[in-house]
C-alpha cells in the first residue's frame, strides 16, 4: 500500500527512525530523512539503501522547517520521530532552562512539522507523531518527560479531526533498545535493560524493527485515526 508513496520521516537517522525509513523504504516508498547531523544522514543512507535520500534540518528552528517543507512539494506520509532533548528526574531536580529545552526540541519541532507539513500532504495521507511511554502511565521522576509528550498527545488527537481526512495517528514505545541510550557505558547499558525488561510481561526490552512495524501499520491502514498504538512490552499493564 506504501508502495511509490512519498515519506518524510523527522528522525529517520537513527533509532525507531531508522528502522522504519529502512522498513518504509523496503515496502517501496521514496523516504526523505532528515535530522540535525549530516554524519548521520550520510551514514543512515548506507543502511536504508534503495528509495532514499536526506536532508539536514534542526527541527526547533521555524524558519529552517518552512524552508524544508518549500523545497519538498506534496507528499503522502509525515513521521515524527525526533527524540528532543529530555527532562528526567523528580519534580524538585527539574530545572526550568532543561524543560523549556525538551519542550523546544521536541513539543515545538513536532508542532512546526506538522503546520507547515499537512497542507502538502495529498489525499490519503496521514501523520505519524511518536511519545514516549512517560505520558501514558505515572511514572515517578518522568514528570518533565510526561509534560511535553503529553501535549503532542493532547495536540495529535485534536489534529486528528481538524485535519481530516488526514489522518493522525500517534505511537508510544516504551523501552526501546536505541542510541538514545549511548551515554551509558556497554555493561551499564546491558545490566539496565536487563533490569528493565525483566520487570515487562515480556521479559525485555524492545527492538527498534519492532517499533518500525508498528509505524508501518499506522502509515498504511486507511481505517486508522485518531489512534494512540502502545509498543511496550506490556509496560502500561503495571
Amino acid at each position: 500500500m506504501l508502495k511509490n508513496s512519498k515519506v518524510i520521516v523527522i528522525g529517520g537517522s537513527s533509532g525507531m527512525g531508522l528502522a522504519t525509513a529502512k522498513l518504509l523504504a523496503a515496502e517501496g516508498a521514496q523516504v526523505i530523512i532528515a535530522s540535525r547531523s549530516r554524519e548521520k544522514l550520510d551514514e543512515a543512507l548506507q543502511v536504508i539503501g534503495d528509495n532514499a535520500e536526506a536532508r539536514q534540518l534542526d527541527f526547533s528552528k521555524e524558519d529552517a522547517v518552512q524552508e524544508f517543507f518549500s523545497l519538498l512539494g506534496t507528499f503522502d506520509h509525515l513521521v515524527l520521530m525526533g527524540a528532543g532533548l529530555p527532562a528526567w528526574g523528580k519534580l524538585s531536580d527539574i530545572q526550568s532552562p532543561v524543560l523549556e529545552s525538551a519542550f523546544k526540541t521536541k513539543f515545538w519541532g513536532y508542532f512546526l512539522c506538522a503546520k507547515h507539513g499537512a497542507p502538502l500532504i495529498r489525499k490519503g495521507g496521514s501523520i505519524l507523531f511518536t511519545i514516549g511511554g512517560a505520558a501514558r502511565s505515572a511514572i515517578p521522576g518522568t514528570a518533565g518527560v510526561a509534560a511535553v509528550n503529553g501535549a503532542i498527545m493532547c495536540m495529535a488527537m485534536t489534529l486528528a479531526k481538524e485535519l481530516a481526512p488526514v489522518r493522525v495517528n500517534i505511537l508510544s514505545p516504551g523501552l526501546v533498545d536505541t542510541p538514545a541510550y549511548n551515554w551509558m557505558s556497554a555493561e551499564e547499558k546491558k545490566t539496565f535493560f536487563k533490569q528493565m525488561g525483566g520487570n515487562l510481561p515480556v521479559g525485555r526490552v524492545g527492538k527498534p524493527d519492532e517499533l518500525a512495524q508498528a509505524a508501518l501499520y499506522l502509515l498504511s491502514n486507511g481505517f486508522t485515526t485518531g489512534a494512540i498504538l502502545d509498543v511496550d512490552g506490556g509496560g502500561r499493564l503495571h
